[in-house]
């Protein structure tokens, strides 16, 4: 330790030993309620692994329902392919347009 420190550590030494009686008093009561408010705060020891299980069930749920959710997604598509019925055979021949124009531009007549 260096001079510093000694120096330091003899004046907080000395007013600790020079706290009146009141003041004291003071800090314990204080001392008492902080600690019972934390012993009121503590949450119970069966919570936490109850709580755990119970993240762990609705996880399970999760997991297990959604293959059902995805087929739910899966067949509301229908009613798109119906409403874009003509489109989709513009976009499925689109290979045949490229070729057209391309062939379209070397045409001679």
């Amino acid at each position: 330790m260096n001079d510093f420190e000694r120096q330091m550590q003899q004046v907080l030494r000395r007013s600790e030993r020079d706290i009146d009686d009141q003041t004291i008093q003071e800090l314990a009561s204080a001392r008492t309620a902080a600690l019972s408010a934390r012993n009121k705060q503590r949450v119970p020891r069966f919570f936490v692994p109850a709580t755990g299980m119970a993240l762990a069930s609705i996880l399970a749920v999760v997991l297990i329902m959604s293959p059902d959710m995805m087929e739910r997604t899966n067949t509301s598509g229908g009613q798109e392919e119906v409403l874009l019925g003509e489109s989709m055979d513009l976009y499925e021949d689109m290979d045949f347009y490229y070729w057209l124009a391309r062939e379209d531009s070397n045409l001679q007549g």
